[in-house]
């Protein structure tokens, strides 16, 4: 490159090249917003912090600097009212559209919670939709103290944020009216009430940096403890993707590496009403780290097979990597009740007598989560050793690189 500089006509095109491209750069390096559903239910309360105002766009014609803004929808109508006087409300048409904003580092009240930003407000499914616009790294600050303990060590921050960085980029511009959930259907966002400093600065210390393989943006997702093994993503969803590969974990530590649940027949009876309670209960299927994948329920109104991921919805257990068991007074009754713990062949199932009322169902299990992709309590665990959240994240993450997305 260096003897091709010294030919002018080459140096016209390097020139041209970087006046052209530079623009195009700087476009792509601008850093994304998220729009975060926070609510969506048929009333809403926004306040500002202590003497300052919020400025609310779309009741007026102008912004209107007010303390407070009730809202609900009722009958078809939306409707509000200002700094607390309920006793004067005003109607909103149905295309309203609402942009809340201030100037206060210490954000906009909403429920019990601050938030940085702005928040939208409009009416999709006849529920008021409560959208924060917030930029990406501030959401990360967030989101990085929402899903992982404050306590545990810088570089497992640092891999928790860039996962979390790398999740939400995939969904960006998905949706039409937002990017991501603020619960655990996407990933947990408390608002600024989350942040400490430690969790600021594991954020700002990987500005930027995203996962990606073959560079695209991979799927980031995350869990708890997955107890001992992480899962195939193919053993939990449709696809197996090749960075989502079952990989030891380091989680013997995490406070649900191994659990414990108990339920009475009683329970059981509401649980599954609609099989009559249950009786009995065989583990039909299991993948290859110990998770269930299908299991047979025994009930005085027949027989069904569900797979593990909904017997763990059922019975809000924290994985599907467990096993099952009936006691009565600590005396194992298997037998006497034909009950099967083990993976069974596919025969049709016998009918089984009545569990008396003082039976219990024991499940014990292992981890919390779905088991894929990186767990927070390994993270944790490998960086009480020295590694790094590169390391982290290349174990967890299968062939994977890291790189700056903007």
């Amino acid at each position: 490159m260096s003897a091709s500089l010294k030919r002018k006509s080459c140096s016209a095109i390097i020139f041209v090249s970087i006046f052209f491209i530079s623009p195009i750069k700087a476009i792509a390096a601008k850093e994304p917003i998220m729009r975060v559903l926070i609510s969506n239910e048929n009333k809403a309360r926004f306040r500002a912090d202590r003497v300052e105002n919020i400025f609310v766009h779309g009741i007026s014609s102008n912004h209107r600097k007010i303390k407070s803004l009730n809202l609900v929808y009722k009958n078809n109508k939306v409707k509000y009212s200002i700094n607390n006087n309920l006793n004067e409300w005003f109607e909103l048409p149905n295309n309203f559209h609402l942009i809340i904003r201030n100037s206060d580092k210490r954000g906009i009240w909403f429920k019990n919670r601050r938030y940085a930003g702005e928040l939208r407000v409009l009416l999709n499914d006849k529920k008021l939709n409560i959208i924060n616009h917030v930029k990406l790294e501030k959401y990360l600050q967030s989101v990085v103290g929402s899903e992982m303990p404050k306590e545990f060590p810088l570089s497992a921050l640092q891999a928790q944020a860039i996962a979390a960085r790398t999740y939400a980029l995939k969904l960006l511009d998905k949706n039409k009216l937002f990017d991501i959930h603020s619960t655990q259907a996407s990933q947990v966002y408390l608002g600024l009430e989350s942040e400490t400093v430690k969790i600021n600065r594991a954020v700002r210390s990987t500005n930027s940096l995203a996962l990606f393989y073959k560079n695209e943006l991979i799927d980031a997702v995350f869990h708890s403890s997955s107890g001992g093994r992480t899962e195939n993503s193919g053993q939990v969803w449709k696809y197996q993707l090749p960075y989502l590969k079952s990989v030891i974990d380091y989680d013997q530590n995490s406070i649900k590496y191994r659990w414990k649940n108990k339920f009475t027949s009683a329970e059981l009876g509401k649980i599954f009403s609609d099989l009559g309670g249950v009786n009995g209960i065989q583990i039909i299927d299991k993948s290859d780290t110990g998770r269930v994948l299908k299991i047979r329920l025994h009930g005085k109104n027949g027989n069904r097979i569900i797979s593990g991921k909904k017997l763990r919805e059922r019975l809000q257990l924290n994985s599907t990597k467990f096993e099952v068991d009936l006691k009565f007074n600590q005396i194992n009754l298997d037998n006497k009740l034909n009950f099967d713990n083990k993976i069974i062949d596919d025969f049709p199932p016998q009918s089984l007598p009545p569990i008396p009322v003082n039976y219990f169902l024991f499940v014990e299990g292992y981890g919390a989560g779905h088991g894929v992709g990186m767990s927070q309590w390994g993270a944790k665990s490998m960086a009480e050793r020295g590694s790094s959240f590169r390391q982290i994240l290349k174990h967890y993450y299968s062939g994977v690189q890291i790189k700056t997305y903007y």
